[in-house]
Parts: structure tokens; sequence; C-alpha cells
């Protein structure tokens, strides 16, 4: 399973910052961060998955009605697997975006 892949990062804040350095090389995503009932959040993931496309990463959008979706949704819905390493993201942390949702 050695394909170049280097690290993987489940969180919005992870996959977002992988994302500004187009280090996506896999993009994981549940259907139901398209449902949002906010607009702004919607068009955030919406963006992502665009941006991996164009500089060539593959995404893979799984229904929250599957089990591999509801495995992903309680991990946040966003995850990725990276072409290259980035300690840096480790040092973020998944429970901030928790503050966006009050």
């Amino acid at each position: 399973l050695s394909s170049g892949i280097n690290a993987e990062y489940g969180g919005p804040q992870q996959c977002l910052a992988a994302n500004e350095n187009e280090a996506i090389d896999v993009l994981l995503v549940t259907d139901s961060l398209f449902r949002s009932n906010d607009i702004a959040e919607r068009q955030k993931y919406v963006q992502l998955v665009e941006d991996v496309r164009s500089y060539g990463g593959t995404v893979h959008i799984f229904s929250s009605l599957h089990v591999s979706g509801e495995k992903l949704g309680l991990l946040s819905g966003v995850a990725a697997l990276l072409r290259f390493p980035m300690p840096e993201l480790e040092d973020l942390t998944v429970d901030s975006d928790d503050s966006d949702s009050d």
C-alpha cells in the first residue's frame, strides 16, 4: 500500500491547511457537509473539493446513509491523505471547530 502517500489527517482545519499547500492527494468527504444549513460551511467544502480536483487530487464523497459515511461523519466528516508530510498540521486541533457550531 506504499503509494507515496506520507500522512493522513482528519478534521476541517487540518484539511483546509493542507489544501492551502496543495498537499492533498485524496480527500474523503461526507455528503452531509454539502447539505449543511450554514451556507458558508457548504461553500467552504464545495471550494475544498474544487481546489483538490484542480491540482490533480482525488475526491471521494461518501453517503452519510452508508456505514463508511457514518464512520467518517463521526470523525468530523472530512479527512485527507497527503502527498507529502506536513508535521505542522499536528498542532491544529479538531475541537476549535466546535465553537463554530454554537
